[in-house]
């Protein structure tokens, strides 16, 4: 027998892989309607307030739900596992499988690459289908649910907006930050020829005005030509930040490959970018979290312990779910306030996870 037939058992992958699937696939489905139910009543108050008609409604969690599917995605994974394999458990197979000196890494094997086909599809989906649901249902929110006027639109790697100014082009809108990079403001006469362009590299929302960084550049157009100044000292921006919010774009509205075009494009116009590299990162870690899980499911089902009864599956997926994005969320914001590099903040809740997962299974074996 070769070396590679002793890793992969395919009777044996084969009976695995059904039993997590199957597991997998129902306890994926009840994530996503406990998740779209708990929100909707989230937003109930919200919605009877405003008024919102039923199709919207209907409309913004239909467009959620490709989103909802990749982020409870690495919680199904785990607590699939659980309860597929914690069957197998409760019915000794696993002790059987052990007598005929089948490993734990034996039974890994197969369940860890489906999770990678898993993590690979994922991230597929998040590049075509999340990108452009996450886009309709950000505007139905703005503007069907919280009725904010049309004013701006995203157009490639740049925001454009109408604003009390003038017609605004910004590289970057930072709510995290509260900053507005790269803004250029087209100001025109009634006849709609251009009267003025004004300049800013970026401005801070600070005690409930905008703070432009350095000089504030203007160039006129007039009948004696074009003539260029600085601006008075004083000068800000009409908007607060919150009208900026409608049109600030968030992570899920962008594949990893226009992302990376737009760090490409700011990069070059000297805007910060280390908030996108963050995102940029997470675009991989996260749909590769699954592997992770199943690196932790596998040696706790394997060992026969007290969390393969069906409600101690449950709630452990539940708790080490809820603590890896906790985990997530914190080094991300660690990530974009610069105490952490955007890699290592990414990748910091996955490289947790791998190692207690490889711990559990060294120890199981």
């Amino acid at each position: 027998m070769t070396s590679a037939r002793r890793v992969v058992l395919r009777v044996v992958g084969r009976h695995l892989t059904r039993e997590f699937l199957s597991a997998f696939s129902l306890t994926l489905g009840a994530f996503v309607v406990i998740f779209i139910t708990a929100e909707f009543f989230d937003r109930l108050d919200g919605f009877l307030r405003r008024d919102v008609p039923a199709d919207a409604i209907a409309r913004f969690f239909l467009f959620k739900i490709p989103l909802v599917l990749t982020q409870v995605m690495p919680a199904a994974v785990l607590v699939g596992a659980l309860v597929g394999l914690g069957l197998l458990a409760r019915q000794n197979e696993f002790v059987a499988l052990r007598a005929c000196g089948v490993s734990v890494w034996q039974v890994a094997a197969p369940l860890i690459a489906v999770t990678v086909g898993l993590s690979i599809l994922v991230f597929v989906w998040n590049e075509t289908v999340v990108p452009y649901s996450a886009r309709r249902y950000h505007a139905i929110e703005n503007i069907e649910i919280k009725k904010r006027r049309t004013a701006g639109v995203f157009a490639g790697r740049e925001v454009w907006y109408h604003g009390r100014a003038g017609f605004y082009n910004i590289d970057r809108v930072s709510l995290h930050r509260q900053t507005l990079y790269g803004i250029t403001v087209y100001q025109l006469a009634r006849d709609f020829r251009p009267k003025r362009v004004i300049e800013i590299k970026s401005a801070e929302w600070r005690d409930g005005q905008w703070i432009p960084e350095g000089d504030v550049r203007m160039v006129r157009f007039g009948p004696d030509g074009v003539r260029g100044e600085v601006a008075r000292a004083n000068f800000t921006l009409p908007e607060t930040l919150e009208d900026f919010g409608a049109v600030s774009v968030e992570p899920e509205e962008l594949s990893y490959a226009m992302l990376r075009r737009q760090i490409k494009d700011l990069r070059r116009k000297g805007v910060d970018t280390s908030e996108s590299w963050v995102d940029l990162h997470l675009k991989i870690a996260l749909p590769a979290a699954s592997i992770m899980m199943m690196l932790l499911a596998v040696p706790l089902t394997t060992a026969g312990t007290r969390v393969t009864s069906f409600a101690a599956s449950i709630g452990l997926g539940f708790a080490v779910g809820f603590s890896y994005f906790v985990l997530v969320a914190f080094a991300r914001t660690l990530g974009l306030s610069g105490a952490l590099p955007p890699l290592v903040a990414a990748w910091a809740a996955n490289g947790i996870f791998a190692l207690v997962g490889g711990f559990y299974l060294l120890g199981a074996d």
